[in-house]
Protein backbone atom coordinates (compact mmCIF):
# COMPACT_ATOMS: atom_id res chain seq x y z
CA UNK A 1 0.00 0.00 0.00
CA UNK A 2 1.18 3.21 -1.05
CA UNK A 3 1.58 6.07 1.83
CA UNK A 4 -1.51 8.35 1.97
CA UNK A 5 0.78 11.67 2.14
CA UNK A 6 2.20 13.31 -1.20
CA UNK A 7 5.63 13.54 -1.56
CA UNK A 8 5.77 17.08 -3.00
CA UNK A 9 3.44 20.19 -3.71
CA UNK A 10 1.12 23.05 -2.55
CA UNK A 11 -2.30 22.37 -1.18
CA UNK A 12 -5.56 23.97 -0.64
CA UNK A 13 -7.27 24.36 3.09
CA UNK A 14 -11.15 23.88 4.13
CA UNK A 15 -12.27 24.97 6.72
CA UNK A 16 -15.38 24.25 8.04
CA UNK A 17 -16.75 22.05 5.22
CA UNK A 18 -20.28 21.71 6.51
CA UNK A 19 -20.82 25.14 7.50
CA UNK A 20 -18.89 28.38 6.41
CA UNK A 21 -17.54 26.29 4.17
CA UNK A 22 -14.29 28.59 3.64
CA UNK A 23 -11.82 27.59 1.49
CA UNK A 24 -8.00 28.90 1.54
CA UNK A 25 -6.16 28.52 -2.31
CA UNK A 26 -3.64 31.22 -2.08
CA UNK A 27 -1.05 30.27 0.07
CA UNK A 28 2.55 32.12 0.21
CA UNK A 29 5.66 30.32 2.31
CA UNK A 30 4.41 26.63 2.28
CA UNK A 31 1.11 25.11 4.71
CA UNK A 32 2.77 23.16 7.25
CA UNK A 33 1.16 20.47 9.50
CA UNK A 34 2.51 19.71 13.58
CA UNK A 35 2.09 17.10 15.51
CA UNK A 36 4.58 15.90 18.96
CA UNK A 37 3.87 13.13 21.27
CA UNK A 38 5.44 13.71 24.45
CA UNK A 39 6.91 11.43 26.22
CA UNK A 40 8.91 11.44 30.36
CA UNK A 41 11.98 9.33 30.70
CA UNK A 42 11.98 6.58 32.66
CA UNK A 43 14.88 6.63 35.37
CA UNK A 44 16.83 4.02 37.60
CA UNK A 45 18.70 4.87 40.26
CA UNK A 46 21.38 2.09 39.36
CA UNK A 47 21.11 4.18 35.46
CA UNK A 48 21.96 7.36 36.36
CA UNK A 49 20.36 9.85 34.34
CA UNK A 50 19.95 7.53 31.57
CA UNK A 51 16.92 6.34 30.61
CA UNK A 52 15.42 2.72 30.93
CA UNK A 53 12.21 3.61 29.28
CA UNK A 54 9.62 6.37 28.38
CA UNK A 55 6.19 6.74 28.87
CA UNK A 56 3.56 8.86 26.62
CA UNK A 57 1.90 11.61 28.43
CA UNK A 58 -0.32 12.68 25.41
CA UNK A 59 0.24 14.71 22.99
CA UNK A 60 0.43 18.47 21.49
CA UNK A 61 -2.33 19.74 20.28
CA UNK A 62 -2.35 19.88 16.45
CA UNK A 63 -1.60 22.48 14.40
CA UNK A 64 -1.95 23.83 10.87
CA UNK A 65 -0.12 26.76 9.82
CA UNK A 66 -1.50 28.36 6.66
CA UNK A 67 0.26 31.54 5.38
CA UNK A 68 -2.05 33.25 3.43
CA UNK A 69 -1.84 36.16 0.86
CA UNK A 70 -4.14 38.36 -1.39
CA UNK A 71 -6.95 36.63 1.18
CA UNK A 72 -10.64 37.61 0.70
CA UNK A 73 -11.46 40.34 3.55
CA UNK A 74 -14.41 37.89 4.65
CA UNK A 75 -12.54 34.83 4.67
CA UNK A 76 -10.22 36.76 7.63
CA UNK A 77 -12.78 37.77 9.30
CA UNK A 78 -13.72 34.48 10.16
CA UNK A 79 -9.81 33.93 10.94
CA UNK A 80 -9.58 36.55 13.85
CA UNK A 81 -11.47 35.98 17.11
CA UNK A 82 -13.46 39.12 16.99
CA UNK A 83 -13.87 41.14 14.05
CA UNK A 84 -16.25 42.82 11.66
CA UNK A 85 -15.61 43.60 7.54
CA UNK A 86 -17.53 44.74 4.30
CA UNK A 87 -16.25 44.54 1.20
CA UNK A 88 -13.55 47.25 1.65
CA UNK A 89 -12.53 46.83 5.57
CA UNK A 90 -11.67 44.74 8.45
CA UNK A 91 -12.00 45.63 11.88
CA UNK A 92 -10.86 43.57 15.03
CA UNK A 93 -11.34 44.29 18.43
CA UNK A 94 -9.67 42.74 21.59
CA UNK A 95 -10.36 39.64 22.15
CA UNK A 96 -10.99 38.66 26.26
CA UNK A 97 -12.38 36.14 27.53
CA UNK A 98 -13.94 34.04 24.91
CA UNK A 99 -13.41 30.01 24.87
CA UNK A 100 -13.01 28.82 21.29
CA UNK A 101 -13.51 24.95 21.26
CA UNK A 102 -17.29 25.87 20.71
CA UNK A 103 -16.81 27.41 17.38
CA UNK A 104 -14.01 24.76 16.24
CA UNK A 105 -14.95 23.26 13.23
CA UNK A 106 -13.41 20.31 11.03
CA UNK A 107 -10.40 21.48 8.25
CA UNK A 108 -9.44 19.73 5.53
CA UNK A 109 -5.85 19.97 3.65
CA UNK A 110 -6.36 18.84 -0.12
CA UNK A 111 -3.04 18.16 -2.43
CA UNK A 112 -2.99 20.01 -5.88
CA UNK A 113 -0.98 18.09 -8.22
CA UNK A 114 -0.77 19.75 -11.80
CA UNK A 115 -3.13 22.83 -11.36
CA UNK A 116 -5.78 20.05 -9.81
CA UNK A 117 -7.32 19.81 -6.36
CA UNK A 118 -7.49 16.01 -5.32
CA UNK A 119 -10.48 14.66 -5.07
CA UNK A 120 -9.16 11.65 -3.55
CA UNK A 121 -9.58 11.44 0.04
CA UNK A 122 -7.16 9.13 0.99
CA UNK A 123 -4.37 11.99 0.25
CA UNK A 124 -6.45 14.08 2.18
CA UNK A 125 -5.42 15.78 5.92
CA UNK A 126 -8.54 15.91 8.32
CA UNK A 127 -8.03 17.94 11.97
CA UNK A 128 -11.32 17.44 13.50
CA UNK A 129 -11.92 20.24 15.81
CA UNK A 130 -9.87 23.68 14.91
CA UNK A 131 -9.44 27.22 15.47
CA UNK A 132 -7.68 29.71 13.95
CA UNK A 133 -5.00 32.40 16.05
CA UNK A 134 -3.80 35.33 13.71
CA UNK A 135 -0.36 35.82 13.86
CA UNK A 136 0.94 39.05 11.90
CA UNK A 137 3.50 40.91 11.40
CA UNK A 138 3.50 42.63 8.16
CA UNK A 139 6.32 44.60 6.32
CA UNK A 140 5.80 47.46 4.16
CA UNK A 141 8.71 47.93 1.39
CA UNK A 142 9.70 47.02 -1.87
CA UNK A 143 11.15 43.80 -1.83
CA UNK A 144 8.38 41.27 0.57
CA UNK A 145 5.51 40.05 -0.06
CA UNK A 146 3.38 40.20 2.56
CA UNK A 147 1.86 37.38 4.57
CA UNK A 148 -0.94 37.14 7.34
CA UNK A 149 -0.12 33.62 8.92
CA UNK A 150 -3.07 31.76 10.12
CA UNK A 151 -2.80 28.64 13.09
CA UNK A 152 -5.11 26.12 13.34
CA UNK A 153 -5.29 24.66 16.25
CA UNK A 154 -6.73 21.21 16.63
CA UNK A 155 -8.58 19.60 19.83
CA UNK A 156 -9.26 16.31 20.68
CA UNK A 157 -12.78 15.85 19.01
CA UNK A 158 -16.65 15.33 21.18
CA UNK A 159 -18.68 14.29 18.33
CA UNK A 160 -19.12 10.28 17.89
CA UNK A 161 -17.80 8.45 16.29
CA UNK A 162 -14.50 10.02 16.42
CA UNK A 163 -14.53 11.07 19.90
CA UNK A 164 -11.01 11.59 21.69
CA UNK A 165 -9.67 11.50 18.06
CA UNK A 166 -7.48 14.80 16.78
CA UNK A 167 -6.59 13.96 13.53
CA UNK A 168 -6.30 11.63 10.58
CA UNK A 169 -4.79 11.36 7.33
CA UNK A 170 -7.05 9.52 4.29
CA UNK A 171 -10.78 8.75 4.73
CA UNK A 172 -12.29 7.36 7.88
CA UNK A 173 -11.87 3.67 8.66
Amino acid sequence: MTAPNRDLGPCIVHWDPTGDNIEFVKTFGGVIFRYEELRVGIKRDQEGETDVDEVTTGAVNPELEVPLTQEEVTNLEKCFARATSSANYLKVSNPVGDDVFKDAKQIVVKPIVNGVVSTTNTEWLYIHRAFPRIAMEQTYDNSGQRVTRVTFKGFPDDNSPRIGEMWRQGPAA
